[in-house]
């Protein structure tokens, strides 16, 4: 299946027709809606994860990243944006660089190569879903999307499709902002992230419905924990103050504060930082003695034997890991299918690294963990609501129901 296909809902040839000839150019303004929604993807060569929102073209998911930028076609003509309120947002804390033309450029960032590229400010139209929170409903034309164009380059690293990055952050220029302020809806999104097949974002208000043995209000079951602000990153942060394994708590050492945890989409695993993880892997290998070892498979330093591991509703039949959030009310429990990943034949590993590079940083939570937990990002309470591991309620993040009604 092609990208461009990925990013279409299969519905009946007459039923396409007849709602995109009703619906997909004057509704987007003339008939309102609470919520978007749109596919999500996971690249099984980088694991990371897309969103064909873009002329129906994969954009990366990043929770880190400000803008949405991308590669733009030369047979397409893209107003750039002069020196201008939208150009100094860009360029905080206002260092805009005017070009021949006046127009606004700025520097931009591929999180996976880490590597830094100029693009032109300019405007763009996204193409989404509107839905009800059961469905699709038709389709939405965003129009006057601030983005970047950026150099085919830096693509580097990114999946095959992918033409740019759709940034998550918390910022003006962010794809959840321009989308709750082009398409007047509550500052809020949704991801539920795939293991494989399709998962589902859903930017605006639920309610949000998965279906499974019945179809389930995903919204009711949502426990929250506040969003700590950093007034040096519009990333997302949550309080992890505790690590307990297997119902016993992690020693540590005291200088190793836990503090905030930085959510990240790009990142494939769970990073600790390194006065963590070694206290974190000697602790989880004692809890697991007796499940038989394979030699580890880089980049993980614990492995065992898939054929010995026993299968539960929660993946494999391992030791509960629970990040104790702030106020201590709530945990965030890391089961099986999102503590083991299968990294070769026969080799389930342990799926947390340590970090050796940015060392204020406690901990990176990494997409892995995130899969098929359904995530609500509420920008306007500065709070994060998590339903936990979706197969305790016998659903997963490919049940969104993509049928048109």
């Amino acid at each position: 299946m092609s990208s461009q296909d990925q990013g279409r809902f299969n519905f009946p040839p007459t039923v396409s027709l007849i709602t995109c000839l009703l619906f997909c150019f004057q509704f987007g303004t003339t008939i309102s809606y609470n919520a978007l929604v749109s596919p999500i993807y996971k690249d099984s060569n980088t694991s990371l994860y897309t969103i064909p929102i873009n002329n129906y073209k994969p954009l990366v998911l990043d929770l880190t990243n400000t803008f949405i930028w991308t590669t733009c076609s030369n047979s397409t003509k893209h107003h750039t944006i002069p020196s201008s309120s939208s150009c100094e947002t860009a360029n905080k804390p206002g260092n805009c660089t005017i070009g021949s033309k006046d127009d606004c450029t700025t520097e931009l960032f591929n999180p996976v190569s880490r590597k830094c590229g100029s693009g032109l400010v300019t405007f763009t139209t996204l193409t989404t879903n509107s839905t009800d929170g059961h469905n699709p409903l038709y389709a939405v034309n965003v129009t006057n999307i601030t983005a970047l164009c950026a150099p085919k380059k830096l693509l580097e690293l990114l999946p095959k499709d992918s033409i740019g990055i759709a940034g998550l952050a918390s910022s003006n220029l962010s794809l959840p902002l321009q989308l709750s302020s082009r398409a007047n809806i509550e500052k809020q999104f949704a991801l539920c992230l795939p293991a494989s097949g399709r998962g589902v974002a859903i930017f605006g208000t639920g309610p949000y419905y998965l279906m499974g043995m019945v179809e389930r209000n995903v919204s009711s079951m949502l426990k929250y924990t506040p969003l700590i602000k950093n007034h040096l990153s519009s990333s997302y942060y949550i309080n992890v103050t505790g690590i307990t394994i297997n119902m016993q708590s992690l020693q540590i050492p005291e200088t190793a504060s836990l503090g905030g945890a930085l959510l990240s989409s790009v990142s494939p695993y769970t990073i600790l930082r390194e006065d963590i993880y070694h206290p974190f892997l000697s602790a989880y290998s004692t809890a697991t003695q007796y499940i038989p070892r394979v030699t580890p498979v880089k980049p993980f330093d614990l492995c065992y034997d898939s054929r010995n591991l026993s299968s539960t509703r929660m993946g494999y039949g391992v030791p509960g890991i629970s990040f104790t959030l702030q106020g201590g009310i709530y945990n965030w429990t890391i089961f099986g299918a999102n503590a083991l990943v299968m990294a070769a034949t026969n080799a389930a590993c342990l799926a947390f690294l340590p970090n050796q590079t940015v060392q204020n940083v406690p901990m990176v939570i990494g997409g892995f963990q995130m899969e098929n937990n359904f995530l609500l990002f509420d920008l306007e309470k500065a709070r994060l609501g998590m339903s936990g591991l979706l197969y305790g309620v016998m659903t997963t993040c490919n049940n969104f129901n993509y049928t048109y009604p």
